[in-house]
């Protein structure tokens, strides 16, 4: 769904497989802050980019980039943990065949996302003046051997729950340097499979001294 200009204002849309947007905001959501004392880490943020529809979440703990193939227009958009779980919650209720064959429409005009579902919407009110984090700088730096690392195995195991085609998830250590006297591990890379989702996530190690 194109980019339509009306004279209330720009509505901005696009349209997704159901069960490919189920998969990208349920796994976004496992790398979001659970609670809403830090707003602008408290859900999911979606937007069109270069071809792309991308998800993004962060705890500042763990990060998680997903990139699904899609038309349309629609700008950053960050949509709370609550609403991502009413979103979630209406595609979890489909029957098999329909999260296969519907397509969603995502549409934005002004502050309100509509979600369209097989003939049912959900509004959401996108937050105003929540900017995302940089985070594309996490992804860049070379492999390296690690001798040892602390990290928490929650944060490890939540990997796991990320909607993925199989294989496991390829984690990649890329170095670390020393920060005020702390041995500094830098974020490891984390690669998940998935038939149509670009998956890249990062996790933080432990300082240990």
């Amino acid at each position: 769904m194109q980019t339509i200009e009306r004279e209330t204002g720009t509505l901005q849309g696009v349209s997704v497989k159901a069960n490919d947007l189920l998969d990208l905001l349920t796994g976004a959501a496992i790398a979001a802050h659970p609670k809403s004392d830090l707003e602008s880490l408290n859900g999911v943020r979606l937007e069109i980019k270069g071809g792309k529809l991308v998800a993004f979440a962060t705890d500042r703990y763990r990060l998680l980039v997903g990139e699904l193939e899609s038309e349309g227009g629609l700008t950053d958009s960050l949509i709370p943990l609550s609403d991502i779980k009413r979103i979630t919650a209406a595609l979890k209720a489909l029957d098999k065949a329909d999260l296969s064959r519907e397509v969603v429409s995502l549409i934005r005009a002004g502050d309100i996302l509509t979600v369209a579902i097989k003939g049912s919407t959900l509004s959401v009110n996108i937050p105003e003046g929540q900017t995302p984090p940089p985070y594309e700088h996490l992804f860049t730096g070379e492999p390296a051997a690690i001798s040892e690392i602390q990290l928490n195995a929650d944060y490890l195991a939540a990997f796991a729950k990320v909607p993925s085609s199989g294989g496991g998830q390829l984690f990649t250590f890329t170095g670390q340097d020393m920060v005020r006297g702390m041995v500094r591990v830098k974020p490891i890379r984390v690669k998940i499979n998935h038939d149509t989702i670009n998956w890249r996530g990062l996790l933080m190690p432990m300082r240990t001294p």
